[in-house]
């Protein structure tokens, strides 16, 4: 190879570098924001339990705000952090209801126990429907709740 074929194929390697780093920076920046779908819920438990690994916060997201019994969620998650947040992946709005695992145990798949200390987002009294969580940028709230109120 002589040496200006050399340069040639450097110059060559450099552009095409260029390039495709230019390309991929432009692409960043059009495509959808990575949180497109998200749904971010922290929750902060204040009644008299303790969260751990044994009595943890379960969140559930529902894509309807009739939520009761029968109610089947789309996804459920749990945290052994008071003020922990989880993450959920949601195409269209959703409802948040949480439960304190107060006496532990308790392995989700289901509705919570009898007892628990329970809380919808957004209700401010017994009788107020959850509010809905549109995932994306203002898809991130925060749930707190006490020993108020409980699972029947």
């Amino acid at each position: 190879m002589t040496t200006s074929t050399s340069y040639f194929t450097l110059a060559a390697l450099a552009a095409a570098a260029l390039i495709f780093s230019t390309a991929t920076i432009g692409a960043e920046q059009t495509k959808p924001a990575a949180d497109a779908t998200s749904v971010n819920v922290t929750v902060k438990y204040t009644g008299a339990g303790t969260v751990d690994g044994n009595r943890r916060i379960w969140i559930w997201i529902f894509d309807n705000p009739n939520i009761g019994p029968g109610s089947i969620p789309v996804d459920e998650q749990s945290t052994a952090i008071n003020g922990g947040t989880v993450t959920f992946s949601a195409t269209t709005p959703v409802y948040i209801a949480v439960a304190y695992d107060e006496k532990g145990g308790f392995l989700g798949q289901a509705p919570p126990p009898p007892g628990s200390p329970i809380m919808m987002y957004g209700m401010k009294g017994p009788d107020d429907p959850p509010q809905p969580v549109t995932p994306g940028a203002k898809g991130s709230v925060i749930v707190t709740f006490d020993d108020s109120q409980r699972m029947p």
